[in-house]
């Protein structure tokens, strides 16, 4: 029971935390978080399981993050159609933002070290850190303030390309990874996701 607590736990704080960082990404830069609600919040599960048994089960703590933030970049450039240079600011913006809001909440009236250990502190900074988050994005993009650059003026033709090429080449790195650790559960959970970004860009690129 308490294991599965846990899982639910992580899986449910880290998924509020996560909207600080698809939210403020953007909102700042004048698009509107919650036309694409339902995108993120599956996006967000996903991150967030794969995150969960790299930690859990790989004991590869120090991996989840880069992962993280690989799969919220595709995220950005398949799915809402952000050019590479674009989703990688946005990317950057967002999670600033997320980190310097959170840093705030720890030091307005917890510490680093009641966080880490107990397990509802932290339950308590990831729930406020996404409710902030989402407001404070949501607030700059009522009142009309963040950037509304162009950013197709900055797409590369060879953008197709390169995110098919690097979605299969990281597909099979993590086959390798993984059939090495011999852990499968986080294989299939992140190339389903792989595998769903690969459709969607061919299926965008086909409607087109």
């Amino acid at each position: 029971m308490t294991k599965l607590w846990d899982f639910f736990g992580y899986i449910t704080f880290s998924t509020f935390e996560g909207f600080a960082v698809f939210a403020l990404s953007l909102f700042i830069y004048r698009y509107n978080f919650f036309a694409y609600f339902w995108s993120c919040l599956i996006m967000n599960v996903a991150i967030n399981l794969q995150s969960y048994f790299i930690r859990d089960e790989l004991s590869l703590t120090s991996l989840s993050p880069i992962f993280n933030l690989v799969l919220t970049a595709l995220f950005f450039m398949i799915f809402i159609r952000i050019p590479v240079l674009g989703a990688l600011a946005m990317l950057i913006v967002g999670f600033t933002g997320y980190m310097l809001i959170q840093t705030l909440i720890i030091m307005s009236g917890f510490s680093v070290a009641e966080v880490q250990l107990d397990v509802y502190m932290g339950y308590i900074v990831q729930l406020m850190t996404g409710l902030i988050g989402t407001s404070i994005g949501w607030l700059l993009y009522k009142f009309g303030f963040g950037f509304s650059f162009k950013f197709e003026k900055i797409r590369f033709r060879w953008e197709k390309t390169f995110i098919v090429s690097f979605v299969i080449i990281f597909l099979v790195l993590l086959v390798m990874m993984m059939m090495l650790r011999v852990v499968f559960t986080n294989l299939l959970i992140l190339a389903g996701v792989l595998m769903v970004f690969l459709y969607y860009s061919f299926r965008k690129e086909t409607v087109k």
